[in-house]
C-alpha cells in the first residue's frame, strides 16, 4: 500500500488528471464510509469527499511524505473535515438557524437500490473493523473520531483517568490499523 500511496500522490503532484481516477478507485469508498459514520448523512459525506478532492487538485502540496502515508493523511483529513461539518451543523441547529441547503437537497429516501447497497457495504466494512476492538477501546475511539471529543472530555464523560483514555486510544488504533489492513482498503 505505501508504494501505491506514493505513486498516486506523485502523479497528482505532477498534474496527472488520471491519478484522480486511481485515487477515487483506491480510497473514495473508505473515505466516504468514515465521513458517513461521522455525519450520518450521505449527502454531506459526499460533499466532504468532493471538497477533499478539490483541495488535492488545487493544492497537491498540501500533503507531504514527511507527514506519513498518503492514505493515512487522506483519512485524517476526511475525519477532521467531517467533524468540522458535524460541529458546524450542530451549532446551527443549537442556534435554531435553518439551513436552506439542507432543505433544498434531494430526499435521502430517493436513493436507488445500488446506492443503498454501496452505502450498506461501506458502512459494514467500517463496522466490521470496529467490531474487532474490545468494547473499552471502541468506546474511546468512537467518542474521539466520530464525535470529535478530545481525550480530557472523554475521560470526564466515561469517568476514567486521562492516562486510561490515552492507553485505550493507542491500543485501539493499533488494533484497528491491523484490522483495516486485513480488509485491504
Amino acid at each position: 500500500m505505501p508504494e501505491l500511496d506514493s505513486k498516486i500522490w506523485s502523479k497528482i503532484k505532477d498534474g496527472d488528471s488520471t491519478a484522480f481516477g486511481e485515487l477515487y478507485d483506491q480510497f473514495a469508498s473508505v473515505m466516504f464510509s468514515l465521513s458517513l459514520q461521522i455525519l450520518n448523512d450521505r449527502w454531506e459525506a459526499e460533499e466532504v469527499i468532493q471538497d477533499i478532492f478539490a483541495v488535492l487538485w488545487k493544492k497537491p502540496d498540501a500533503y507531504s511524505p514527511k507527514k506519513g502515508k498518503f492514505s493515512s493523511w487522506l483519512l485524517v483529513l476526511t475525519r477532521n473535515r467531517s467533524i468540522d461539518r458535524y460541529r458546524s451543523r450542530k451549532r446551527r441547529l443549537d442556534r435554531g438557524e435553518t439551513d436552506e441547503v439542507l432543505q433544498s437537497r434531494p430526499d435521502q429516501q430517493d436513493r436507488d437500490g445500488a446506492d443503498q447497497a454501496t452505502a450498506t457495504d461501506e458502512h459494514e466494512h467500517l463496522h466490521r473493523a470496529f467490531s474487532t476492538l474490545p468494547n473499552e477501546q471502541r468506546q474511546v475511539l468512537e467518542l474521539s473520531y466520530f464525535k470529535g471529543m478530545n481525550q480530557v472530555e472523554i475521560a470526564k464523560r466515561l469517568e476514567i483517568s486521562l492516562g486510561t483514555v490515552k492507553s485505550r486510544t493507542r491500543l485501539g488504533i493499533e488494533k484497528l490499523r491491523n484490522s483495516l489492513s486485513n480488509l485491504r482498503l
